[in-house]
């Protein structure tokens, strides 16, 4: 399954992801942490595939989609600012 099947929309704080010719639906909500929350679910037991299989991809798409509008971070990303965080200040972090 790819990403063409879904649909990837924003509302406000939320990210909503939608499977195309299913009932599946996830609705993804922006906190303060650095990663999103799963706020609401639809399931479909009709589906081609399972729900834990549209969860994964709709966990992917959100975040990829959250990524692109600065909402979160990549782990990569993370585990740097946290090393920098600890070590004092690094080197484009704008301090002097």
């Amino acid at each position: 399954m790819v990403h063409s099947n879904l649909r990837v929309e924003i509302l406000g704080s939320y990210i909503l992801v939608a499977m195309r010719g299913t009932c599946f639906r996830a609705k993804y909500r922006k906190q303060d942490a650095p990663w999103l929350v799963l706020d609401e679910y639809a399931e479909d037991s009709e589906a081609p595939i399972t729900f834990s299989e549209f969860r994964a991809l709709a966990w992917e798409a959100a975040n990829e989609k959250a990524r692109h509008l600065g909402w979160v971070q990549s782990c990569g990303e993370l585990h740097e600012a946290v090393k920098c965080a600890a070590r004092g200040p690094c080197i484009g972090d704008g301090a002097p």
